[in-house]
């Protein structure tokens, strides 16, 4: 019973242990924040924000449907002018998180051809965004912002359940040249339909 309850834990530790790269406290490319509901919003800006005041990177870019006009509103609240950040309110999962950040981000002041950031998101969270954010081509810096009890305990098993899947699915895999596609048609449509980039407008249909 006792290996059985710690099981989602081991394997959420063992794959952060392997893929996460620490933070050593230097300057980066952009500081991407994935969403992962409202009530984990705020810390997630806090955490973001005080990276950006210390000079971590020139821009902010919020990532997920619903919290990324949220997180920007908050980053603005909190000192941040309109120009250092932006976001796409256009993905749905995690694997959407990574791609459309790939599509969307400003990449006008990056040179390197493989953007270095600082990732922000819960620590349960870290391991399967930093691989798939890798995947994508990034360089990642993990960033993990902490869980109150009650939501660690919500999202240990949730977590588990999706890295179960991700790894059912091989969406932890490189993405292929089909998925980029099927990926980028989707892109095309939602942008309209949910007007995803901007971030005054954007909603997400109920009829999704």
């Amino acid at each position: 019973m006792l290996i059985v309850g710690l099981s989602p834990w081991w394997v959420n530790r063992v794959l952060r242990l392997l893929v996460t790269q620490p933070d050593a406290g230097k300057p980066v490319d952009a500081i991407v924040v994935v969403g992962r509901g409202n009530s984990y919003n705020e810390r997630r800006a806090k955490a973001a924000v005080h990276l950006w005041k210390d000079g971590r990177a020139p821009h902010l870019f919020m990532s997920g449907a619903n919290d990324a006009p949220i997180l920007v509103d908050l980053a603005k609240e909190m000192g941040v002018p309109d120009e250092n950040v932006s976001g796409e309110a256009c993905a749905a999962t995690t694997w959407e998180n990574a791609f459309y950040t790939q599509r969307q981000m400003p990449f006008d002041q990056i040179s390197s051809a493989k953007p270095k950031i600082l990732l922000v998101t819960d620590g349960l969270h870290m391991g399967r965004t930093t691989l798939l954010y890798r995947n994508f081509g990034f360089e990642v810096v993990s960033y993990p912002v902490r869980l109150e009890f009650p939501q660690w305990r919500k999202q240990i098993i949730r977590e588990f359940l999706a890295i179960m899947y991700y790894v059912k699915t091989k969406q932890l895999l490189p993405p292929k040249p089909s998925d980029y596609n099927r990926a980028d048609a989707i892109a095309e449509k939602r942008m309209v339909d949910w007007q995803c980039l901007d971030m005054e407008k954007a909603f997400i249909p109920e009829n999704r």
